[in-house]
């Protein structure tokens, strides 16, 4: 396949595909399982399937939060928000409002914006450029996707196999 070597992606370009291929694995990922599993975890002390989910959403809703208001939500209250945190169907169905408002919130960024240093409580800096922020978050979903599929894994469902 060709690629236009001259294209030049903008840096909204690559935040908003990278922010929703990561989201389309994840789906995959949720779409291979069922309800009945959603409180399974593979040894004690470790994330349920329902809690890796809700750390992915309460994490992108604390972060957007923050970048959009300058205030940070507490876990539980950003856990509240979600309704009920076992049902399957609820997450995957909040995990979708969530993305769309963060790409709304990226697409009206100018590029200045993106590049604008900012306070950010999970990054461990005193500023960073609003784009790395994004960057960040897709980084942690695909931390969290990670152990999603050797969870699957570990119940026979062979990813190579997808």
């Amino acid at each position: 396949m060709p690629t236009d070597l001259k294209f030049q992606p903008s840096i909204h370009q690559l935040l908003s595909v990278r922010l929703s291929s990561v989201r389309d694995e994840l789906f995959e990922v949720v779409d291979r399982r069922n309800q009945q599993m959603m409180p399974w975890a593979p040894a004690e002390g470790m994330r349920t399937i329902s809690g890796q989910l809700v750390e992915i959403a309460i994490t992108e809703v604390q972060i957007a939060t923050q970048l959009t208001s300058d205030r940070w939500i507490p876990d539980e209250d950003a856990k509240s928000l979600l309704g009920d945190c076992q049902s399957l169907e609820n997450l995957r169905h909040q995990l979708v409002i969530i993305r769309n408002q963060t790409l709304c919130y990226l697409d009206s960024l100018s590029s200045e914006d993106l590049n604008e240093l900012v306070d950010v409580r999970t990054m461990g800096l005193p500023g960073v450029p609003r784009a790395e922020v994004f960057r960040s978050l897709a980084q942690h979903e695909y931390y969290h996707l990670g152990q999603l599929i050797s969870y699957l894994w570990l119940r026979g469902d062979h990813p190579y196999k997808w």
